[in-house]
This record gives C-alpha cells, structure tokens and sequence, in this order.
C-alpha cells in the first residue's frame, strides 16, 4: 500500500529545495525502484522525467508521455534501436564502445555519457558503484575521447551522467562528486572543445533504515551542489549546465507498507 499524499510531498521536497538554486532543475525517477505505472504516473504530474534502464521501462516512459533518459549498461543492439527510435529519452552510454553501434541507427543530435569520476561512498560496499573496481562508466581520464567519437558520428550537444553509490546521508558527499564533475566538464573542454549542456549528478540520495541514522536534509544537498557550482563557474570559462538527478529510493522508501496476513501458523 502506498500514501499518495507522502509520495506526493517527497517530490514536492525534493525539487522545491534544487528549483531554489536552479530554476531549469529536471528531476528525473528512477523507474527501477517502483515500475508501478500509477506511481510513476503520479510523480511526473510531479515535474519529473523518467530514469530508465531497461526496454521495458522505455516502453512504460513512452505510453506515459515522459521525457527522461536511459541508462543501460552492456545494452543490447536491440534496446539501443528501440530507445533511439521510439521514445523521447535521452541516451546515456556507459561506454563508449557502444558509439558505432548508436551510430548503425542514426547518431542522436543529443548524447550523453556516464562517467566515472573515480571516487565513490554509499550506506554499504555492494552500493559502491565508481571508483577503480566499478563496471560503471568510462573512466573520467579517457572521457574526452568518448565526446570526440560522438561528435565525429554527428552529436552536436551533450550531457554528462555520473551514479557514484547508493544511499548516502552525507550532504557534504555531494558537493565533492559535483565540484568533481564540474571539473571534469572543464577538462573535456580544454582537451576537446565541446560544451556540456547538461549534467546529470545520479541518485543515491538515501534515507535511514536505522534508528540511530538520521534524515538527509535535501535542502542542505541542494546547498552545497550550488556552492560547487559558483566555485567551478565563476571565472565564466564553463557555462552552468542544466542540473539533473534521478532520486528513487528518497521518493518512494516511507511512503509504502508491505501488508500481508498470516496464512499458517506452526
């Protein structure tokens, strides 16, 4: 059982306290953590995108007029087809040996990439996801290369994508991994020229399943992220890019209840 009105105010939350800082914000859910097509529903009338994954969740985005982007990871030829063809998600390629394969459908005039910025945190090890030992993300040293490749298949704008761990309920971590980011965006365009439109600074905005945890205060996030921003922008070599995140388990954790009835009792 789900709390409409719960769900509804952990959206609320949430781009009120980055719409305070950044007025063009897009909030996008990650519809892994709740498919449920009411749910999802409820938090786009909410101003949020749809962070997919899977072709199954594309399809779910399209019936439900979302905008959004997809993040696979070792996609399939076949899903890569299906997402530049059929919906309205930005791709988001792990890696860039998928860029010839894109390119066999028709190079989006729009690409992103995720990256790994080489630093990580998360509530537990198996929530680590960058860093030296991650699967996820082109490493950020060779992440102009990846920008070059596209271009040179016909992008013309760009975004950038990081997930570094789930569940952190340190608000300062955020604005180390965008100050991190940030960073890298100067990089590609000092070594490349290109431009970063956009940056997408993932989810792993985590809630407490302890008692002696305390809440992450979002608005302190979204805080610090503008800090990292007026450090990395100010000498106007980088223009702001459009700020992103993809929050879940913030969005939909204490707005549920699993309930059940005892069948056997022994």
């Amino acid at each position: 059982l789900y709390s409409e009105k719960r769900w509804r105010e952990n959206c609320q939350r949430f781009v009120g306290a980055f719409k305070k800082h950044f007025s063009d914000f897009q909030p996008l859910f990650a519809v892994k953590a709740n498919p449920n097509p009411e749910l999802v529903r409820m938090t786009i009338e909410e101003g949020f995108g749809c962070d997919c994954s899977s072709e199954s969740e594309v399809w779910l985005a399209n019936k439900l007029g979302a905008v959004g982007m997809h993040t696979g990871n070792y996609t399939t030829a076949s899903e890569l087809e299906y997402v530049i063809s059929s919906s309205k998600l930005i791709l988001n390629l792990d890696d860039e040996s998928m860029i010839p394969t894109v390119a066999r459908f028709g190079m989006p005039e729009t690409i992103s990439f995720r990256i790994n910025p080489g630093i990580t945190q998360g509530g537990m090890a198996s929530l680590f996801l960058a860093g030296s030992d991650a699967k996820y993300g082109i490493p950020f040293e060779k992440a102009g290369e990846a920008y070059v490749r596209a271009r040179n298949a016909g992008a013309k704008h760009f975004g950038i994508h990081m997930m570094t761990g789930s569940n952190i309920l340190d608000e300062n971590y955020f604005y180390i991994i965008t100050k991190k980011i940030l960073e890298i965006i100067r990089i590609i365009k000092k070594e490349t020229g290109i431009i970063i439109e956009f940056m997408n600074i993932g989810g792993g905005f985590g809630v407490p399943y302890r008692p002696d945890e305390g809440s992450l205060n979002i608005q302190k996030v979204a805080d610090v992220a503008r800090n990292a921003y007026k450090e990395m922008c100010a000498d106007g070599y980088i223009k702001p890019p459009r700020l992103m995140a993809e929050p879940w388990r913030y969005i939909s954790a204490d707005a549920g209840w699993l309930v059940g009835r005892v069948a056997v009792i022994k």
